[in-house]
């Protein structure tokens, strides 16, 4: 009994819904008309995000180059040490202690880099937060701001192709005494 219950609510919400399904299908072949807002209105809606974007695509392109090349120097960076790496241990093994030398007076160099590209990723992230608040603010020197940005990230880029060339200076102290 229970089940023919269940069986009859079930049939009749199958059929009401399949009669609303068809009354909505004949309700779209009724035409409509559609009032569109004046885009004046769609205008004063948009936002300071929005006007931010648009105005300044060209630079916020650049950063955003600047960064995949960041990304790419970061991954030069990672084969260099992994590369270094063997050689090192290769000349640890192999007890030579001139080549060993040689690298830790190369040492400081990397050390002082490192520092500088960590200070310049700091004043990056606190220009990207004056320019949002600058741009919250609907400031006038929002161009000043993102140029600055862009100047920092080109310095980074420069520190880490600097490392790059330390990291290969490197390299080549343990493969001229090993010849590898």
């Amino acid at each position: 009994m229970k089940k023919g219950i269940l069986v009859g609510v079930s049939m009749a919400v199958l059929l009401g819904g399949g009669i609303f399904g068809i009354k909505s299908a004949l309700a779209d072949t009724n035409s409509t008309q559609v009032v569109q807002a004046p885009k004046a209105n769609i205008q004063q809606h948009v936002g300071k995000r929005f006007n931010f974007l648009n105005q300044h695509k060209d630079q916020i392109h650049q950063i955003n180059q600047l960064k995949e090349d960041r990304l790419d120097l970061s991954k030069q960076l990672l084969q260099k040490r992994d590369q270094l790496l063997d050689l090192f241990l290769a000349a640890k093994t192999s007890k030579n202690k001139d080549e060993i030398k040689q690298a830790k007076a190369l040492k400081p160099q990397l050390k002082s880099l490192n520092q500088d590209i960590k200070n310049l990723v700091k004043e990056g992230k606190t220009e990207r937060a004056s320019l949002k608040q600058a741009v919250k603010n609907n400031s006038s020197d929002v161009t000043s701001q993102i140029n600055q940005l862009i100047s920092t990230h080109q310095q980074i880029n420069a520190k880490m192709k600097e490392k790059i060339a330390q990291l290969d200076q490197l390299i080549g102290v343990f493969q001229t005494k090993t010849g590898v």
